[in-house]
């Protein structure tokens, strides 16, 4: 968003990805990273540019993403009263992270950072609603 020209950021994008594991963006971002909005595009275009793992964020249709493995995981999202978006995809972010450390396997990472984010739009906080894992893991046991 702070690009008057996408087309000017991408090389930019272009050659930070080539140091990247993971890249993950909503829509938005990843077209400006890559060109490419149609999800599986953009997830193809960031394991083209180098990333082991494309996370591509759709919001309300949820969130695909793409090994260069080939192992592929879309989920849907959760569903959630959002109260404060803030803070969602930070809650996202370190879910991820938590489950590829933990070597889970890839639906298993998106459908826990998926509901980690989505605790959090349902609070009114922001870096105080981060959820704990026992809050994370009884949300998805009630999807």
């Amino acid at each position: 968003m702070f690009w008057r020209d996408p087309d000017e950021a991408r090389p930019y994008y272009a050659k930070a990805l080539q140091y990247a594991t993971v890249a993950v963006g909503n829509l938005a971002e990843c077209e400006v990273a890559t060109g490419q909005r149609e999800p599986r595009a953009a997830a193809d275009a960031l394991l083209a540019a180098g990333v082991e793992l494309a996370v591509v964020k759709q919001g309300p249709a949820g969130v695909l993403a793409v090994h260069r493995d080939g192992t592929t995981a879309e989920v849907p999202p959760v569903p959630v009263e959002v109260v404060n978006g803030l803070g969602a995809g930070d809650a996202f972010g370190g879910a991820l992270c938590h489950g590829l450390l933990a070597g889970w396997e890839l639906e298993r990472v998106m459908r826990y950072a998926n509901a980690a984010g989505a605790l959090v739009a349902s609070r009114l906080a922001c870096s105080s609603a981060m959820p704990t894992p026992d809050e994370v893991t009884d949300l998805l046991g009630r999807t």
